[in-house]
């Protein structure tokens, strides 16, 4: 019992001399919106698509016409699956995944069209996001602790008091958008990629990708110093 009593009187002298009571507490916020410089298409290629090439002629095709746009196939293209399936008795549906990651919204719409003259009909985009996205995360995060110190510091000049150091800053985390783009594209893709019916005509072709949004929120609570040392003095001292 002794022993608690005195660890009780020790953190009560402790919570004295920072006088938790002299203090603010305030929210902070910051937000950034970033063009997506990677854009990752999933591109599904089947016999039925065309029955004049086979998959692989498709395949073939495919390929050099996304080279001629300056994609680098070693690194953008990726084989995602092959599958088959019976169309009739004795023909097989012949099927490839693949996954193509573009840099820039022009570049997208180019593939879209490659895609639609190839009556290639099943593509869509899955995901997008940024080479430097933890980068910027740690940069708006930042960002958010220094406006919750920008709020608290407006908030003691206005009763006469200086900001003091940081007691505790609280990351309550980040929201983080999901772009969807919205874009019209030929009418090949457009019927398989269920696009058409939402507001968009087949048949034409343009494209509004989103931006990223980073939003990261924290909650900080700062020391109060009294601008007048005298007064600082003797509320120490109490």
């Amino acid at each position: 019992m002794a022993a608690l009593l005195a660890s009780t009187a020790a953190m009560a002298q402790n919570s004295d001399t920072w006088h938790y009571e002299d203090a603010v507490q305030v929210n902070g916020k910051a937000e950034r919106k970033i063009t997506p410089d990677e854009i990752y298409v999933a591109i599904t290629i089947r016999d039925s698509d065309n029955k004049n090439q086979t998959v692989e002629q498709m395949e073939a095709r495919m390929k050099r016409e996304f080279a001629a746009l300056g994609i680098d196939l070693a690194s953008a293209l990726k084989v995602a699956g092959m599958a088959s399936a019976p169309r009739k008795r004795s023909d097989i549906d012949a099927q490839r995944s693949y996954e193509l990651k573009v840099g820039s919204t022009s570049i997208l719409a180019s593939v879209f069209e490659v895609l639609g003259e190839m009556d290639i009909r099943t593509a869509s985009v899955v995901r997008t996001t940024h080479s430097r996205i933890e980068d910027f995360r740690r940069e708006v995060r930042i960002e958010a602790v220094k406006n919750a110190q920008q709020i608290a510091s407006e908030l003691a000049e206005a009763v006469d008091q200086q900001l003091g150091p940081a007691v505790w800053i609280v990351d309550n985390g980040f929201y983080e958008s999901s772009p969807v783009p919205m874009y019209k594209v030929t009418r090949a893709v457009a019927m398989d990629s269920g696009f058409v019916g939402m507001g968009m005509e087949a048949g034409e072709q343009s494209l509004d990708m989103q931006e990223i949004t980073l939003t990261y929120n924290v909650m900080a609570k700062f020391l109060l110093e009294y601008t007048d040392s005298n007064d600082s003095q003797s509320r120490n001292h109490n």
